[in-house]
């Protein structure tokens, strides 16, 4: 992160010492979503680790009779999904006396001589930057992967979503179909009824998670009754959804009412989706074209430790000429059930 001065003139009023426009303002909203929802598992020092998985059926045989036999086929199955971690490294420095500090930052606001140790003033906004920096590019990775600039290669929850083999739900043919539909979302149209609405794909979303109720399987429709699903969609989604309703069924509705309320006062505010306690939560990094309805828990970040995604260690080089920053963390993200039987999904199917 090489301080760049280029096209920029000396502060002429001593008072603006640190008045940075600061760029990376959206910052890592996943953890909170994650720890609501989801799930975090930390102290996690091996580089594959497994999520257990418990599933089986149980049938009833004729009871009317004494019985010593003990195989009745109930068997229990116990499977893994398998997190893959890796470790991330993000490191830069700066010379206060080669990057033009002392000219654009002024004197009076630098310490006294040519022997520094920091920036003074200046050192805690850049470094606050820094850590701006860093979590607005967790929060991308934790969705969408690896991007343009990064060396590591890690899978995102959308990498590995669609990746996954999920199958297209049909009411009639496949109820455990995870894929609901893939059209572009959009405000629902003049009359509000178009498919792609949001409001609408919403009521689709849960409409397919209601068919989902398998004996051997995940009860997909008393979890969501239960209060134990959640929808995850983009701010845009979240307007589009608002827009949606408004046309369709204007604002009496009581469950949506407290909800638009939220959305003026805190923008991240999950609100009941009408009719259920069922959580509609944004995610600022969650693709445009994509919703998901899915079981709670579902949603996985392992750590080695958490307190590395927001430690940076700051320090004067050897030569005493360089302050130096580094920032080290080992993550991996997985999906406890990567199926139908556990979310629903709108979205690109590759």
């Amino acid at each position: 992160m090489a301080n760049n001065f280029s096209g920029i003139t000396t502060y002429v009023n001593e008072l603006r010492r640190t008045d940075f426009w600061l760029e990376a303002l959206s910052g890592n909203d996943v953890m909170p979503f994650v720890e609501a929802v989801g799930d975090v598992i930390p102290n996690v020092k091996e580089n594959s680790f497994t999520l257990k998985r418990l599933s089986g059926s149980v049938t009833f045989a004729d009871g009317a009779a004494c019985s010593d036999d003990f195989d009745n086929g109930n068997d229990t199955t116990i499977t893994q999904t398998t997190i893959s971690l890796v470790k991330l490294l993000a490191q830069d420095s700066f010379c206060m006396h080669g990057e033009g500090y002392e000219t654009y930052f002024t004197a009076p606001q630098m310490p006294l001589g040519q022997h520094y140790a920091g920036l003074a003033p200046w050192q805690q906004a850049l470094v606050n930057e820094i850590m701006r920096r860093l979590a607005k590019r967790y929060a991308v990775n934790y969705w969408q992967g690896n991007q343009s600039g990064d060396t590591h290669t890690l899978n995102g929850w959308m990498d590995l979503l669609q990746a996954a083999v999920l199958g297209t739900f049909n009411s009639s043919s496949n109820v455990t179909g995870g894929i609901v539909g893939s059209t572009t979302p959009t405000s629902g149209g003049s009359a509000g009824t178009d498919a792609e609405g949001v409001y609408n794909i919403c009521q689709s979303l849960v409409e397919a998670a209601m068919y989902t109720t398998t004996l051997a399987g995940s009860d997909l429709q008393a979890d969501l009754m239960a209060g134990n699903c959640y929808i995850v969609m983009n701010p845009l989604n979240r307007e589009f959804l608002r827009q949606n309703y408004q046309k369709k069924h204007g604002l009496a509705m009581p469950e949506i009412v407290p909800g638009l309320a939220g959305l003026q006062n805190n923008a991240f505010g999950a609100f009941n989706f009408p009719g259920y306690n069922l959580p509609v939560i944004t995610q600022v990094h969650i693709p445009q074209n994509t919703i998901i309805l899915s079981r709670n828990g579902n949603q996985v970040i392992a750590f080695d430790a958490v307190s590395d995604t927001t430690k940076l260690d700051v320090w004067l080089a050897d030569d005493h000429d360089t302050v130096r920053w580094k920032h080290r963390s080992k993550l991996g993200l997985g999906w406890r059930a990567l199926d139908g039987s556990n979310l629903k999904y709108w979205g690109p199917t590759t």
